[in-house]
């Protein structure tokens, strides 16, 4: 018994699309960036209409004042002089007092007396005392007028001690010391008061 034929069509079979499949997340990618596309344009739009609302309810509730009136040139430059002068009197406040470079030495003029002298067989003579001195007190306030004051006493009790000496009484350093310390109570009795502090003698001349 004969097979029955098998008459082949001459269409070709169909190709099968290996395309499809790659369809499929390519689209879901799209969809993906859409999506944060909308979300990052969603933010902005809201950032935007925030910032809005705040302006608006900031004018809506801003208080009303008046502005500043302009000064003027003038008005502007009398209270530049008077902040200037203002600082001109703090700082002569602050600046300390000027004190005289002489102050705390009282100079006196040279003291000249006759004094007693013994020649080598113990006879007295006459001899001439030049005494030339400054006075050192302490520089405090109101020092140097009272100093000025008292010195005319000063020089009196320095010429009547200088008269009771001999010419023995100042001769060598000793003699100097003690005539120093001398003087220097008599200046402080004067005074009435410890500023004098030192005598300084410059010349002290018998002759």
């Amino acid at each position: 018994m004969a097979r029955p034929t098998t008459k082949k069509s001459g269409r070709p079979a169909p190709e099968r699309d290996d395309s499809a499949p790659a369809t499929k997340p390519r689209s879901a990618r799209a969809l993906l960036m859409a999506a944060a596309l909308l979300a990052v344009s969603s933010l902005g739009g809201g950032f935007v209409l925030a910032r809005l609302a705040f302006q608006q309810d900031a004018a809506t509730y801003e208080p009303d004042y008046l502005p500043d009136e302009p000064t003027s040139p003038t008005s502007a430059s009398a209270k530049d002089k008077a902040t200037a002068e203002d600082h001109q009197a703090e700082t002569d406040t602050a600046q300390p007092e000027e004190t005289d470079p002489l102050d705390g030495i009282l100079p006196f003029e040279e003291i000249i007396t006759n004094i007693t002298s013994y020649d080598a067989r113990g006879n007295a003579s006459k001899a001439f005392l030049k005494l030339t001195l400054v006075l050192v007190y302490r520089p405090e306030p109101g020092a140097a007028k009272l100093m000025r004051e008292r010195q005319p006493f000063m020089r009196d009790l320095f010429t009547g001690y200088a008269h009771s000496l001999t010419e023995t009484d100042v001769r060598g350093m000793a003699g100097v010391m003690n005539v120093k310390a001398e003087l220097l109570k008599r200046a402080r009795a004067a005074a009435g008061n410890d500023l004098p502090q030192e005598i300084l003698i410059s010349d002290l001349i018998v002759q």
